[in-house]
């Protein structure tokens, strides 16, 4: 009635090990799916460069650059003559009457300044034009401005962008006078900034020239009619000037406005010509301008010529013409590489993320993945500040934030799928866990039987048996095995399986412990197993037993009317070793008397405070359910033992067997 055959019990064995030690994903089923994401990103990446989509994200990083960068010592040549707002309040007049341009033209002039360069409009008509015309003949070192409407969108065809259209030019007064003209257009991103403007424009068939760029090919003596114009370069004698994938020039602000160049009060200059005139002591000494490009320009709060830059909200742009003169002078430039190099570094960085959180756990990933970012900002920092190159910033610092999240949530969805699985799996494996439990306990004679068992996970190393012998003679076997979960109910099963093939050849239950220890001493592996054998002798009335390091049995005695331990531990735990031996002990029964046998589970229960169930509260249940029947009492002890351990979680299996006469 309980026997299962050993074949049979060695193939359910067979089965559970190879239904826990299954594997729950197949890693080669992934792999097609991330050769498809990888090659799809890397398309993504090729695409988010060429097309410009993150360019406001990698303008941010753009100024992080340049702010954080060590400001440069700009050419001691160009000075700012400003027109700010103590030279408005001083001279009381706006526009400034022109007669006020000729005398500073006179002053830098004979002060010997090398160049006059005005970075604003004179294009309408107005008094004293006559006197500016003439003091621009005789100092032949002025420079003057135009404006354009530039074309929105230029085609890859055309070198430099392209105007139809003057917006501001130069008055006709003046276009014998002077030396030289060139363009004060600049390009406004769409946060407000100006960080690039075209060093050439077309219009009408004649390319002018940044005012800026004018300047500094002037100073260097080269004649821009050999200047080679290329879309993304061009070449002033011996200096290769970078450009953008547009024809945009990158504008190397050397600094913060008030760290860079030499700044001077256009009243501040009028009043020290006028002194010297008069024969007074100038509170300015003008030769500081010998040898100087100077640079014109508004620097008053309230006028248009204000706009922000990298370093500044509001910076005047005659300071952006200066610094473009400045870079070229000195041969500093910024230099952004082509967007398929940019897309290349892009795609080495992702692979290099991707492969990191592949191949660690999300931790370490997290910390390589972090040093690699560290290590490539800190690589585009130097190259910026060494070499003025600007490649991406934020693409590959995103991908790298995008590959590790993206890693991640997959490593976190497999899991549940693996988790999932298992949780499946594992539930076959208790229902064939539970196949090893005898199912049938009604028919044993004049003995009423329950049992119950509650593994602690899935599966556990708890179990419990009973065996027919003959017609009146019955073993109960209660085991736990140390630890808990998969590796404890596989030895549980073997055990099982052994158990019952040596009762049939032991009838004396201290023999049959010792066949079963000589089993066992090399499958445990370092692991035990406690037990404890009673062979019920149901004609005779009696009942001998044997303890395998295992708690005490509780026998409640119907005449007395009182619960006592017996069969304490009478030999080791099984598996330990090949010397085992035990002691038999034996026992009378009478009607009614009750056995309970249990595991160390229920005692070593803890409740939040860290107590423990304990054997005594065990004997109190018993003791007050003697005359209750058997299902009853097992209800009662297992109702207050979930009571006890509250919330906490249950951290052992709980078994018990509970005989009645």
């Amino acid at each position: 009635m309980f026997q299962r055959h050993p074949r049979e019990e060695e193939g359910v064995v067979r089965k559970f090990k190879d239904l826990i030690g299954r594997g729950v994903v197949c890693k080669s089923m992934r792999r097609p799916v991330y050769y498809f994401l990888s090659v799809l990103l890397v398309l993504l990446i090729v695409g988010g460069v060429y097309s410009g989509f993150f360019e406001a994200q990698e303008m941010v990083g753009y100024d992080w650059l340049m702010r954080t960068r060590p400001v440069q010592t700009a050419s001691s040549e160009i000075v700012i003559i400003e027109i700010s707002d103590d030279t408005l309040k001083g001279l009381r007049h706006w526009p400034l009457p022109r007669d006020y341009h000729a005398a500073l033209v006179e002053a830098l002039t004979e002060n010997g300044c090398r160049m006059i360069i005005f970075d604003f409009l004179l294009s309408e008509a107005s008094q004293a034009d006559a006197v500016l015309a003439e003091q621009m003949r005789k100092s032949g070192k002025v420079y003057l401005s135009y404006a354009f409407r530039l074309k929105e969108k230029a085609s890859r065809a055309e070198k430099a962008p392209v105007s139809y259209e003057i917006l501001g030019g130069v008055a006709d007064e003046f276009s014998a006078s002077v030396a030289g003209i060139g363009h004060i257009n600049i390009f406004i991103d769409p946060d407000g900034k100006v960080r690039r403007l075209p060093l050439w424009i077309r219009h009408q068939d004649k390319l002018w020239p940044a005012l800026g760029f004018l300047a500094a090919a002037k100073r260097l003596g080269y004649p821009l009619e050999k200047v080679e114009l290329r879309r993304d370069w061009l070449r002033l004698y011996e200096k290769l000037i970078p450009l953008d994938s547009g024809g945009a020039f990158w504008v190397n602000f050397p600094g913060p406005w008030t760290k860079t160049f030499r700044h001077f009060s256009y009243l501040d200059v009028l009043k020290a010509y006028t002194a010297k005139q008069k024969g007074a002591q100038p509170l300015l000494d003008l030769s500081v301008f010998k040898d100087k490009i100077c640079f014109v320009g508004l620097t008053a709060a309230g006028t248009s010529d204000l706009r922000a830059n990298p370093f500044d909200p509001v910076y005047p742009m005659v300071g952006t013409q200066a610094s473009v003169c400045d870079s070229i002078l000195r041969s500093a430039f910024i230099r952004r590489p082509h967007p398929a190099f940019r897309a290349l570094i892009d795609i080495a960085v992702f692979l290099l993320a991707a492969g990191t959180c592949l191949n660690f756990a999300v931790l370490p990933a997290f910390l390589y993945c972090s040093l690699l970012a560290l290590v490539y900002a800190g690589s585009v920092w130097l190259l910026f500040a060494l070499r003025g190159i600007f490649p991406d910033l934020f693409s590959p610092l995103g991908v790298i934030a995008l590959v590790y999240v993206a890693v991640l949530l997959n490593k976190f969805f497999e899991e549940v799928q693996k988790r999932r699985i298992l949780e499946r799996e594992l539930e076959i494996a208790a229902s064939i866990q539970r196949s090893f439990l005898p199912e049938d306990l009604s028919n044993l004679g004049s003995i009423q039987v329950r049992a119950l068992l509650k593994p602690a996970k899935f599966v556990g190393g708890d179990f419990y048996d009973i065996i027919r012998i003959d017609e009146s003679t019955f073993g109960f076997f209660i085991g736990d095995v140390s630890g808990k979960g998969v590796t404890a109910a596989l030895i549980m099963a073997q055990a099982i399986s052994l158990l019952r093939v040596i009762a049939r050849d032991h009838r004396e239950p201290g023999q049959a412990l010792i066949a079963l220890n000589h089993q066992l001493k090399n499958i445990l592996d370092y692991r035990f197993l406690t037990g404890q054998y009673l062979i019920v002798h149901e004609k005779e009335s009696f009942w001998e037993g044997v303890s395998a390091g295992h708690p005490p049995l509780l026998y409640f005695n119907k005449a007395e009317g009182t619960v006592r331990e017996f069969l304490a531990a009478s030999g080791p735990p099984l598996g330990l070793g090949e010397d085992f031996s035990c002691t038999t002990i034996k026992g009378q029964f009478n009607r009614g008397d009750k056995i309970f046998m249990y595991t160390d589970g229920w005692t070593e229960t803890r409740n939040s405070k860290g107590q423990e169930f304990g054997l005594k509260r065990l004997k109190d249940i018993l003791l007050s359910g003697r005359s209750e029947n058997l299902d009853i009492i097992l209800s009662n002890i297992e109702s207050q033992q979930r009571v006890f351990q509250g919330a906490t979680p249950q951290h052992d299996d709980l078994t018990a067997v509970m005989l009645e006469f």
